[in-house]
């Protein structure tokens, strides 16, 4: 029996993402393009997400070509990585290379962006301006804080993104889900529901079900947008599932809510691509259960992209 790295299945109907890397003359339902973006300089609390976009590729490429429990093959899709942003050690150059990096990609493509801290989510929405300029898109983030904090200039922080990118964004089109880290006054809420972004916190989510959730922010970012770019911080779950991360979370979402949400919004609306951050591999030693959960949301990502296109 052959063995592939640390692989011992002998078996020829199954076929894995590795071996489906750049493959040139592969004609398929979509492209999807990764980008490595090694950053954690701006974390809030524990470093570490710099190692998250490796490992998130690792686990991806130890599963198949079917996204089973939707019941949907990608096996007729091509993969191109793009490998890893030059991060160097001063933050406003490093976040220029990822701006750069994230608008010099086909505009014909749908990337998906493997963090590094949160703060990372700014340059990309500016890259991905500059390489969509004729096309509305709107932001759904799953997270358990509102990353609206004011900057301070030389303390770079992961929580700030949002509020650096309002001149940048529309928050009528902004759908933020899974709101419920204690550590906010109610300025916040009210602010960012005042500027028009509709928010469900895991409490509300619970509370009026999942499905007229999504329903709801799919509507919501639709009313002035024509697709809709994902930012999921893996602190948005619950700390028993996603224990790698820089700030665990005691009361959050279920892996469910947000892998099953993410497939069915991208196989019923467009979509232009997707970032994952806080992903802190080195904080749960072998078990990489958050690695997983990351690498589940991508594969429904990209199933949920090709039933669309079906």
């Amino acid at each position: 029996m052959e063995i592939h790295k640390t692989r011992v299945v002998n078996d020829q109907t199954v076929k894995w993402i590795s071996d489906h890397w750049n493959l040139e003359n592969k004609k398929g339902n979509a492209e999807f393009q990764f980008l490595s973006i090694p950053f954690d300089y701006a974390v809030s609390h524990r470093p570490g997400t710099r190692i998250g976009p490796q490992m998130i590729m690792d686990t991806l490429n130890s599963y198949s070509l079917y996204c089973s429990d939707k019941r949907v093959s990608i096996e007729n899709t091509r993969f191109v990585d793009l490998g890893f942003v030059d991060i160097v050690h001063d933050i406003k150059q490093s976040y220029q290379n990822i701006e750069r990096a994230v608008s010099g990609i086909s505009e014909i493509v749908t990337p998906i962006f493997l963090g590094g801290d949160h703060s990372i989510t700014d340059p990309i929405i500016r890259g991905m301006k500059t390489r969509l300029i004729d096309q509305r898109f709107g932001v759904i983030m799953f997270d358990t804080h509102f990353d609206f904090r004011e900057p301070v200039i030389g303390k770079e922080h992961s929580g700030h993104w949002l509020k650096t990118l309002e001149n940048s964004i529309d928050y009528e089109s902004l759908v933020l889900i899974g709101i419920g880290a204690p550590i906010y006054s109610d300025y916040y809420m009210r602010e960012l529901e005042e500027r028009g972004a509709l928010i469900k916190t895991v409490y509300d989510l619970r509370r009026e079900g999942r499905r007229a959730v999504i329903e709801q922010a799919v509507n919501h970012v639709l009313k002035k947008s024509d697709a809709i770019y994902f930012t999921i911080d893996i602190d948005v779950f619950d700390q028993a599932y996603a224990p790698g991360c820089s700030v665990p979370n005691p009361n959050g979402l279920f892996p469910y809510e947000v892998i099953d949400s993410v497939f069915e919004i991208c196989s019923s609306v467009p979509t232009v691509g997707m970032d994952i951050v806080e992903v802190s591999p080195w904080l749960e030693g072998s078990q990489q259960f958050t690695s997983h959960i990351a690498a589940n949301i991508i594969i429904n990502y990209i199933a949920g992209c090709v039933k669309k296109s079906f």
